[in-house]
């Protein structure tokens, strides 16, 4: 009988067994063994991942292209792991070889190797080939799909959501179970007539099992929908849905969807709440990563002063600017925007490979004595809009990117802080759009005025949605540039566990309260935000009238509060 890895041949050299395809074994190993050397001497292989435990080439050879993986024990665990199971690359050959046994399209593996010297020899080798004209699922809908022409791109996103949907059926019908299925580990290749064809890869992460269940198959559909509940519509995820039904044996029944089938509606929508829940949960661990050393962020200290950075920013700058931070405002170019007893802000040049940019510097001066104290108890303004700020652009909402924040420490405590952000070209706030609308014809001005309110609505629909309350969500801190809208100022930005009803109403007199002097906003304006914010098209109208007497009521109170204490509305 013919089981899996009977088409390979066994080579012996330099310490390492290896079972490889036997068309390939010339072309792979010469008179000392695997051809890595050679291949690296002339250019033919080059690295694209590199860690202590692996190490991932390319090598590009005539007309055969394909990925070898060098696997190491990089510490003491490892190595007492390896006596208890495979090698990594031993573990996920076997696992290409199973998933192309159930005709699923993947990487065919063209060679295994492993060290000869016993299980703490730690080295194994994997080879794929690699598969040509592919791009990862993410990849292809966040860069290519936007550069087709339209109807292209139309008809290529409806074929890709069907496609998806029969693939990942076709998985769980065989009973294979892709522990990390994300848009990233599923490629995608176009044909002449643009029809794509999937395969599944990072293949170490696979089981093998029994038909899925709908729990497990629930699970698996949750991790593939974290990227698409917020980068594709709701009409092609339910387009999606109804061919992953359509070919699945226990759910769909193998039978096309005709009409609405509630329970399958009722499936989708447990999909899709699971989803929401799973995604709060990611995004909350990620909160604290900007506080650590790590690919994306680190730690950096000069002197007394001490901060946090993003890992691509210039480190020639980053040490310019905490030698000295106060001496940034004096710096030539620089645009001072701001100079108040609490907080100074600039518009400064930001030198990069790429060329000069601009970014906004902010220093968070100290009012109180009180205030380096308080902060053993809670986190500062500018950690704040540090963290939150990462926190939302990992939620999929705009704003801008924050690239260092640092203190000085005196006595141990942090005094002033620091802020650097990159700074957002051509942007107005709400106040100075209406503002520039008002010289506008009525047929240019309307349209881009309900453009804009539908922006702002869905931005306050998915803050909240999000569970996070913004307690400054005022005209000021909303910024409209390129015709898209986006957040500055984070300061009163609070992640909830659970949004109150409350909270929602403040958030929304919040804003409401910054038009309410304002001529530009008509009764009709403020309804058709309520209305987008609410999703009448989906959820209906329904209590539309109390939300409107409970914004309009915490509006007073707030115009009220203010008048008391003299402080304007922004």
């Amino acid at each position: 009988m013919k089981g899996p890895g009977a088409d390979y041949v066994e080579v012996h050299s330099g310490g390492v067994g290896w079972r490889v395809r036997p068309e390939f074994k010339e072309i792979l190993f010469g008179p000392d063994g695997l051809r890595l050397e050679e291949w690296r001497q002339t250019g033919q292989a080059r690295v694209v991942k590199h860690g202590p435990h692996r190490t991932v080439y390319r090598v590009a050879l005539a007309g055969l292209s394909f990925y070898l993986k060098h696997y190491r024990l990089s510490n003491f665990r490892a190595r007492i792991a390896q006596l208890f199971r495979p090698a990594k690359a031993q573990k996920e050959f076997d696992r290409a070889l199973q998933v192309a046994d159930r005709d699923v399209a993947t990487a065919a593996p063209l060679g295994l190797g492993e060290g000869q010297a016993g299980p703490f020899s730690g080295e194994s080798f994997l080879i794929t080939r690699s598969l040509e004209e592919t791009e990862s699922v993410s990849l292809f809908i966040q860069k290519t799909l936007p550069m087709f022409e339209l109807g292209r791109a139309t008809r290529v996103r409806q074929r890709l959501a069907v496609a998806l949907g029969k693939f990942v059926a076709h998985l769980h019908n065989g009973g294979v179970i892709h522990q990390d299925l994300h848009a990233d580990n599923i490629l995608v290749q176009l044909g002449a007539d643009d029809r794509p064809q999937l395969f599944l890869i990072d293949l170490h992460d696979v089981n093998f099992g029994k038909p899925l269940r709908w729990r497990a198959s629930r699970e698996n559909l949750v991790l593939l929908n974290r990227f698409f509940i917020l980068r594709v519509s709701r009409t092609d995820r339910h387009r999606f849905w109804r061919a992953y039904v359509s070919a699945r044996n226990g759910i769909g029944g193998g039978q096309p969807t005709v009409g609405k089938d509630p329970r399958r509606l009722c499936l989708a929508r447990e999909v899709e709440a699971h989803t929401w829940r799973s995604n709060l949960r990611f995004w909350k661990r990620r909160d604290w990563r900007c506080l650590a050393s790590n690919r994306y962020f680190q730690k950096v200290r000069v002197g007394r002063i001490f901060g946090f950075a993003v890992r691509d920013l210039d480190t020639g700058v980053l040490k310019e600017w905490m030698s000295d931070p106060d001496k940034v405002f004096q710096a030539p170019g620089v645009k001072l925007l701001k100079s108040s007893r609490s907080s100074t802000v600039a518009d400064i040049e930001l030198p990069s490979a790429g060329g000069p940019s601009r970014a906004i510097y902010k220093r968070f001066s100290v009012t109180s004595w009180t205030d380096p104290w308080l902060a053993l108890f809670r986190k500062p303004a500018a950690l704040r809009s540090w963290i939150y700020g990462h926190g939302l652009r990992d939620r999929w909402l705009r704003t801008a990117r924050p690239l260092a924040v640092f203190a000085r420490r005196r006595v141990g405590l942090p005094t002033e802080w620091y802020l650097v952000t990159e700074k957002i070209d051509d942007a107005v706030d709400l106040h100075v759009l209406l503002d520039h609308l008002k010289g506008t014809p009525p047929a240019a001005a309307r349209p881009r005025l309900r453009s804009t309110i539908d922006q702002v609505a869905r931005l306050a629909r998915e803050l909240h949605r999000r569970r996070i309350s913004y307690r400054d969500f005022k005209a000021v801190n909303i910024l409209v540039a390129q015709d898209m809208v986006w957040l500055i100022d984070l300061v009163g930005i609070v992640p909830c566990r659970w949004l109150s009803h409350a909270r929602r109403v403040q958030n929304l007199a919040r804003l409401n309260a910054s038009f309410a002097r304002s001529p530009h906003l008509t009764r009709s304006d403020k309804l058709r935000f309520l209305r987008v914010y609410m999703e009448w098209g989906i959820n209906g109208r329904l209590g539309w009238k109390e939300w409107w007497r409970e914004i309009d009521k915490a509006t007073q109170k707030k115009i009220n509060r203010n008048n008391r204490s003299g402080r304007p509305l922004a």
